[in-house]
């Protein structure tokens, strides 16, 4: 087997392969050096610009500061510079010489020009702090002397868990500042499994990336990664062409290998077009939850960069103005050189299409029609039309069949004289299985309307890389005249829409919402996952929704799975309506009345004050409380629970925190139903297991038709994407159950004192059971199951068994050497997680992200927070204080301190004040105990940062020589009745309590 060393190594050697790759830099060892080595290549590149007058001391001082970010999104921000380049400005020191406008990289010279690229190993770095240590990087790579690429490795023994971990816990320990603060990807790899992922200041796992071929088939192997990933020009396009950044979220993304491929692919197709066939349009297909938003958006601006494009026109269709695109287009494009236009009306968007600047502009379909009719209607407008006509554009549609149908792209292309590109984004292609109705030569399927499929990522590939979630789906019936004759859609109409069958749904949600909304997870606290219910008219709608109030209103409603469910979440249910309002059509006046008094009701329950001529804005405002993206609607009581729509919401809409979708009506078209199931499955947390769907209607049609759909989008994959029936779960579950009560009859010390072999057959046979419990949890039947009852399991023996486990997991993690990596059997995973039992462990980190939101910056004066999301933070310390209390009393006297007076800590890191904090308790717990006991405070520190619980305490490194006989001497003098003897023993005793109980709650993080 490679040692680390050994693959180390041969990372190397690859990224050195080839020509114009990697320089290797042994000499390289400090970060002094590289210092160094950034600034002999800054001057090598700026010799016209310094007049042969080298940088003094303090000018590199300065350029140092400039450099160096407290975040690595600031760093990011700094790298995006402008235009391909980044520069940075410095007065000299000698007046005379003026400013110099230095070029640190210039990004339109990859692999040429002035890029100079370095790789180093075992970097050195000094500790930060009084309780951190000296560390060595494994590789990094740099990119005109700055690291912007850093490689975390372990040998095939070890997950790659352990490397993301390590990787945080330097980030934590402020060893990424300095020089380092450049960083913008990290890579990790034990050998055989390697991912990506940006930095950040928290890293979040569900972010890592494994590199996917074109095929998408992954690539796990280290140094097959590099050569696709980290090769020059690839490397150094993934840190600058493949990042966008999110100002709103300060957060760095790298995008994912299918979005780069489908850029890529695009970028071929419009600056070579095949000349045998003039090919310059196509399409992507790209799942429901893949990012098409911001692959779209990258395509948008590179099409930019194309000498004969005149603009980018980014087309959407007129009911996707209240969801996110605009907005996330915008916040995109803060930190690049593109710019993104909005336009209000026709001739604003006529204007600024024949206007001379580079620019993607935003433009809904309806408005681009309506433009070539009132130009062509107006005599004064000659000159306009004839500009406007002579355009070379390029269109970007999202949700490229909804947003533009066959006679309306006929429409636009006639407009023009030269043909525009169109590029078309869809998670649901139309192809000759699911074609549209003939209309003489208009476009049936997507590659008759927009040209070939350029790239291709499934919900199947999605949810293989752990990007989507699965569905599960359970059809409901509760008449056996609905199961007998689906044909009859006139009698079963009148079922459904009968006040019994309006009952037995509502009845059936409060039932499914414990396990579909994920309210039975201990950990959430009052915690919910958000749901759509959709009907099949506003009428059907309408009355749900008053049904709903109701009940919500009705002190008197009795439901035993409404009072289960208040026990935990007491408001229960929030919801809200939201469907188109017309002015004309039949039924309008109704509607409106009926919108006017959900808007009342709306009002009232979050002091909002939207009227009828603000329905826009009501809809937005829906949208983002039920998507829980934003900070004021992450506490309960701005959330929503549940919105009941039509069509509205059922395509484009982004909530990660959103589980289940409930259907009361007819199923819908193949394309249509895969849009409405992918508003439940974009991953969230780790209990959110599936996207859950619940059908309450014609349940044979709809298991046919889900099926169908799901076969077509996913590539025939069902199985992969579909989650288990709840017999096949249940049969799982029993027999993991089976395997594991047989230890009920064996004690503990007989598991733990077994060979490792059977101790590891024990530890998967846990993990097995745990991960199939945490399964059947998820079906609704499961509310009819007692694992007392059924199974004889109680939670003392799960419990019991669960302590045991945990022992039997560090006892194999100790043996690691022993155990065969070449034995096909399945290891065991030692970085899982167990799903079931009390959840409520809290990570100190998440607590500073929630106090750093409250601290005032230059970017964010507003900094005023609601009563209860104070509450929040006060409650996530007070749960942490059940487990570490040292932590907790720190972050307690930090957060009173901010909640004093935030203008004390503005612009500042709350991690960083915490680390001081750290630091002076670590002192002065260190000194206490030493005065307590006549110790050596040298001596006594070399033992705290060496003390190993795992060890004897008679065999910790230092102990001997801190014992010594002039400290015994001190501390007799004020317990004279004490000997030497009785004091050794007790100091050996509480030091190991002392270390477990006051250092490892500050120091293990």
């Amino acid at each position: 087997m490679e040692s680390e060393a050994e693959i180390e190594d041969k990372l190397i050697n690859q990224l050195k392969h080839g020509k114009s790759q990697w320089n290797f830099r042994d000499d390289l060892k400090t970060e002094d050096q590289l210092w160094t080595n950034f600034f002999r290549i800054l001057t090598s590149h700026n010799q016209d610009i310094l007049n042969g007058v080298p940088l003094t001391e303090n000018e590199k001082a300065v350029i140092k500061s400039k450099i160096v970010h407290p975040t690595f999104y600031k760093s990011a921000e700094w790298l995006a510079g402008a235009n391909g380049m980044v520069k940075l400005p410095i007065q000299r020191d000698d007046t005379k010489l003026g400013v110099a406008d230095l070029v640190v990289i210039d990004n339109t010279n990859i692999a040429g020009g002035s890029s100079v690229y370095e790789v180093v190993h075992q970097i050195q770095l000094h500790k930060r702090d009084n309780l951190g240590r000296n560390r060595r990087y494994d590789v990094t790579l740099l990119i005109n002397g700055l690291p912007m690429i850093h490689i975390e490795l372990k040998n095939r023994m070890h997950s790659i868990k352990e490397a993301f971990n390590q990787i945080q816990k330097y980030i934590d320990q402020q060893m990424f500042n300095g020089i380092y603060s450049t960083t913008q990807v990290f890579v990790i790899s034990n050998g055989t499994e390697t991912k990506y992922i940006a930095a950040g200041q928290q890293l979040r796992e569900k972010f890592l990336t494994t590199w996917v071929d074109e095929n998408n088939k992954p690539v796990h192997d280290y140094l097959s990664f590099a050569k696709r990933v980290l090769s020059i020009p690839m490397a150094h396009k993934l840190v600058t062409e493949y990042i966008v950044l999110d100002k709103e979220q300060q957060n760095i993304i790298v995008l994912r290998p299918y979005q780069i491929q489908a850029i890529e692919a695009i970028n071929k197709v419009a600056l070579h077009p095949d000349d045998s066939s003039n090919i310059r349009s196509g399409y992507v297909w790209h799942t429901t939850g893949s990012g098409k938003t911001l692959t779209s958006y990258k395509v948008a601006h590179n099409l930019l960069s194309i000498p004969s494009i005149n603009k980018t026109v980014f087309l959407i269709d007129r009911n996707d103005l209240d969801t996110q695109t605009t907005s996330a287009f915008k916040t995109y494009a803060q930190n690049d050189t593109t710019r993104v236009e909005e336009t209000k009306n026709s001739y604003e968007l006529a204007r600024k299409l024949v206007s001379p600047n580079k620019q993607v502009i935003i433009a809904t379909r309806q408005k681009m029609q309506a433009l070539f009719k009132r130009i062509k209607k107006d005599n004064g407008q000659k000159r306009l039309y004839n500009k406007l006509q002579e355009l070379n554009l390029a269109f970007v549609v999202d949700e490229c069949h909804r947003t533009v149908s066959p006679d309306q792209k006929n429409e636009i292309d006639g407009f023009f004289t030269h043909k525009p590109m169109w590029f078309g984004f869809t998670g649901t292609p139309i192809f000759a299985e699911n074609a549209k109705e003939a209309k003489g030569k208009n476009a049936r399927t997507t590659a008759q309307q927009y040209g070939p499929c350029l790239a291709k990522y499934t919900i199947k590939d999605a949810i293989r890389d752990q990007a989507v979630l699965g569905f599960q789906v359970e059809e409901e019936t509760y008449n056996s005249e609905e199961t007998e004759d689906e044909s009859d859609t006139k009698k079963l109409d009148q079922i459904y829409s009968s006040e019994k069958h309006m009952e037995a749904v509502v009845n059936q949600i409060f039932k499914q919402a414990w396990s579909k909304q994920g309210i039975f997870n201990k950990n959430h606290r009052g915690y919910i996952y958000s749901a759509l219910f959709t009907t099949q008219s506003i009428k059907q709608a309408q009355r749900y929704y008053r049904y709903f109030l109701e009940i919500i209103n009705d002190q008197e409603y009795d439901n035993k799975y409404l009072k289960r469910i208040r026990k935990i979440v007491p408001d229960y249910p929030k919801i809200a309506i939201t469907y188109s309002v017309g002015e004309n059509q039949d039924g309008a006046d109704a509607n409106q009345s009926e919108m006017k008094n959900s808007l009342k009701i709306y009002n009232a329950m979050y002091h909002t004050d939207f009227s009828m001529d603000e329905l826009r804005a009501y809809n937005t405002n829906v949208s983002e409380r039920l998507a829980r993206k934003k900070e004021q609607y992450k506490p309960r009581d701005q959330q929503l629970d549940m919105v009941i729509v039509v069509d509205r919401m059922l395509t484009g809409f982004d909530a990660p925190s959103l589980s289940a979708l409930y259907l009361d009506r007819p199923p819908l078209p193949y394309k249509n139903l895969i849009q409405a199931f992918s508003r439940t499955n974009r991953i969230f947390d780790q209990d959110k297991k599936f996207g859950q769907i619940v059908t309450f209607q014609y349940p044979k049609k709809y298991k046919e038709d889900i099926n169908g759909a799901i076969s077509l989008y996913s590539d025939g994959g069902t199985n992969e994407v579909m989650a288990p029936k709840w017999d096949t779960s249940k049969a799982l579950f029993e027999n993991a159950e089976k395997k594991i009560v047989k230890y009920s009859n064996v004690s503990q010390d007989t598991i733990l004192n077994a060979p490792i072999k059977e101790q590891e057959k024990f530890a998967k046979e846990y993990q097995n059971f745990d991960k199939t419990l945490a399964a059947a949890e998820t079906y609704s039947q499961w509310d009819d199951v007692s694992l007392e009852k059924d199974y004889g399991i109680n939670d003392s023996f799960v419990e019991e068994t669960k302590a045991i486990y945990e022992v039997v997991k560090d006892n194999i993690k100790k043996t690691l050497p022993q155990i065969d990596p070449n034995v096909d059997e399945q290891p065991l995973d030692l970085d899982y997680e167990l799903e079931t039992g009390d959840k409520q462990t809290v990570d100190y980190r998440y607590i500073l992200q929630l106090i750093q939101t409250y601290i005032p910056t230059d970017d964010n004066e507003s900094v005023q927070k609601t009563n209860a999301e104070i509450n929040e933070i006060d409650t996530y310390i007070d749960d942490l204080s059940k487990t570490n209390k040292v932590m907790a009393g720190l972050l307690q006297s930090l957060w009173d301190k901010v909640k004093q007076n935030p203008e004390n800590f503005r612009n500042k890191q709350v991690n960083e004040i915490l680390q001081t904090m750290m630091d002076e308790a670590y002192e002065e717990l260190i000194n206490d105990f030493s005065k307590k006991y006549c110790l050596n405070l040298d001596d006594l520190k070399f033992v705290i940062k060496h003390y190993d619980l795992s060890k004897d305490e008679y065999k910790q490194s230092g102990l001997n020589e801190l014992l010594a006989r002039n400290s015994f001497i001190e501390y007799k003098k004020e317990h004279p009745d004490t000997n030497m003897l009785m004091w050794k023993k007790n100091v050996r005793s509480k030091i190991r309590n002392f270390y477990a109980k006051k250092i490892i709650p500050i120091t293990d993080k």
